[in-house]
């Protein structure tokens, strides 16, 4: 039997159409699965930059943390040195005082009567023994006295 020309370009056309079909849905198939593997990609590099720039963030975080910590400690020791340096200072200005005051006193000594010297009339009178004598200053003129504390001193 022999086929009529008209069924066999027909039936060309049909299989043209039908593979045309199935070429296209074999390529539909293909870009949706190029397509699933991209956003798969996209999706993995996405995850990997967010557990690099966590790690980048806690490793920032722990520097910041090690030096806020070493300044804490650079201040404290700043604060101890500042607090030994104050209290040496003290202790140095409390010595010069006290030497100023023994200074004072022993200047203010200086012109306290002796135990035989005596204020007689305003001048300084020296005792040895059964002699007085006035006590004489830098200019050899007779120191002058108020009760038991001479003008000039006395040694």
């Amino acid at each position: 039997m022999a086929v009529p020309l008209l069924w066999k370009v027909g039936g060309a056309v049909a299989t043209l159409i039908v593979a045309s079909l199935v070429w296209r849905g074999f390529s539909v198939h293909l870009a949706e699965r190029h397509a699933d593997e991209l956003t798969l990609d996209v999706a993995r590099n996405a995850e990997l930059e967010a557990q690099r720039a966590k790690a980048q963030a806690q490793q920032r975080s722990a520097q910041l943390a090690s030096t806020l910590q070493h300044q804490r400690e650079e201040l404290a020791n700043t604060y101890r040195q500042v607090t030994d340096d104050a209290t040496k200072y003290q202790i140095v200005e409390a010595r010069r005082e006290e030497q100023r005051r023994q200074e004072e006193l022993r200047v203010k000594e200086s012109y306290r009567l002796g135990p035989h010297q005596k204020c007689a009339g305003g001048i300084v009178i020296d005792r040895s023994g059964s002699s007085f004598t006035q006590v004489t200053g830098a200019t050899g003129q007779p120191i002058q006295c108020i009760g038991d504390m001479a003008k000039e001193p006395l040694r």
